[in-house]
């Protein structure tokens, strides 16, 4: 059993670390978005952009509201996509190496 649980988390590690380029990229895309418009890193929310440049994220974005707490999903959707992504990136970059890390 406890080498199962150091594979699921070498796998998770590594997709930790392999999903960085790709937050990185929505953040980078927000982030020239909001150069190129009249949106302010602030006010382009990750619903906003969702909604606007990638809508049919949208449906899956609807379904997901009738299975979870709204007012939660709400709270996540409006935070604005350069700061969070940004921060995602760095963060998930970090938990990987750091299981990795652990693991060895």
């Amino acid at each position: 059993m406890k080498t199962f649980w150091r594979g699921f988390l070498r796998v998770f590690a590594y997709i930790q670390i392999g999903t960085t380029p790709f937050q990185a990229l929505f953040a980078g895309w927000g982030l020239v978005i909001v150069v190129s418009t009249d949106h302010t890193i602030m006010s382009l929310t990750q619903l906003e952009f969702f909604a606007h440049y990638i809508p049919f994220v949208m449906l899956y974005i609807d379904w997901v509201y009738t299975w979870f707490w709204n007012d939660l999903l709400d709270l996540v959707l409006a935070l604005p996509i350069v700061l969070i992504q940004s921060f995602e990136a760095v963060f998930t970059t970090w938990l990987g190496f750091w299981i990795l890390k652990k693991l060895n």
